[in-house]
């Protein structure tokens, strides 16, 4: 064989050879279609890979409820969203939802902490105290950014759950409850505890809503002030300074123009010596008791006067003045002044 010859053949051989090693980098560039990405390490995240095709580490978002019982949240309670984002990468932040219904009530921007040591798992958690009723979930996302691709997740629904509650009761639910109570004008000790200022407040809230008349509390009656609702109407808005007598319902209201300040529980006079009607002024005061055991009495016409008394039952019970708790009996002569008006009405 002639050298020339053989040099060709050679030539042509490698020629072949290169042609299909192009061949192979080109196919291996863009892998068959279901196959397994390739992954490299995210620049400046140690331990993160990248997907080759974007750029970006898969993530996952995963949330849980803690905080609850038998799957409802007790009022009063806290309940706690806490969740995880995989894998951890610092700087990371996670947008928490609290939905009612379909309404967005929080809504929270956390940054995602390392959670363990082992630095490959983030955390982040977010709590709140819920009163009004509904259906609640949350939610989480984690937007896509260049290194960590998008993930979200939901929590299941849970309601609030209303306690019964009566004299001697305790506890959070008890400080949510008479808090309630107050920003509608029933006057308690906004404390702890359910005591003999609760159930007078709760007898005068159960008046002025028309129920049975008695102290302890429903968990329909703490849902109805969970909701803003069981307030008074003033009648008469237009006499400023004032004070209301429902004797229909057996109740009296402080107020201030169309602004409830004070609701209070009273009995009036009976059938045979019923409470006079109408609108006056009051223009006496008397402190301490007198001789027929009125205590810090406010007179608004002759002798018919608010006082403080030892028995103020559910029921109209006076000889005509309007009966209040000795406990509240102070404040309610020292809201009064000289000239305030007074209106009595059924």
């Amino acid at each position: 064989m002639r050298t020339g010859h053989r040099l060709s053949i050679v030539s042509s051989l490698a020629v072949v050879a290169a042609c299909g090693a192009g061949t192979a980098l080109a196919q291996s560039a863009d892998p068959p279609a279901g196959s397994a990405p390739s992954f490299d390490r995210a620049a400046g995240s140690p331990g993160v890979e990248r997907a080759a095709g974007d750029g970006r580490a898969p993530s996952k978002t995963a949330l849980k409820l803690k905080g609850l019982k038998n799957g409802d949240l007790t009022v009063g309670n806290e309940v706690t969203v806490a969740g995880t984002l995989r894998p951890y990468v610092k700087g990371q932040k996670v947008t928490v939802l609290l939905k009612r219904g379909k309404k967005t009530i929080e809504h929270k921007k956390l940054n995602v902490k390392p959670k363990g040591k082992s630095g490959k798992v983030g955390k982040f958690s977010y709590s709140d105290k819920l009163i009004k009723p509904g259906r609640y979930a949350a939610e989480a996302f984690h937007d896509k950014n260049a290194v960590l691709g998008g993930s979200k997740d939901s929590t299941r629904r849970f309601h609030i759950r209303y306690p019964d509650l009566g004299e001697g009761a305790s506890g959070e639910a008890v400080k949510v409850f008479n808090r309630l109570l107050a920003e509608l004008g029933y006057v308690n000790d906004e404390n702890h505890k359910y005591d003999s200022a609760t159930g007078r407040a709760v007898l005068a809230f159960r008046k002025v809503n028309k129920m049975e008349r008695k102290t302890s509390a429903t968990p329909d009656i703490f849902k109805k002030l969970a909701k803003g609702k069981g307030g008074y109407d003033l009648k008469n808005p237009e006499l400023g300074k004032h004070v209301e007598a429902d004797l229909s319902r057996q109740v009296m209201v402080l107020a201030n123009g169309d602004k409830v300040d004070e609701i209070y529980h009273i009995s009036s006079g009976t059938p045979a010596t019923p409470t006079i009607l109408g609108t006056y002024n009051f223009y006496r005061k008397d402190a301490g008791f007198n001789s027929l055991g009125m205590y810090y009495s406010a007179y608004f016409i002759r002798g018919y006067a608010t006082h403080g008394y030892h028995s103020v039952p559910n029921y109209p019970a006076s000889h005509g003045c309007l009966r209040n708790p000795i406990p509240d009996s102070v404040h309610i002569y020292n809201w009064i002044d000289i000239g305030d008006p007074i209106s009595v009405y059924r």
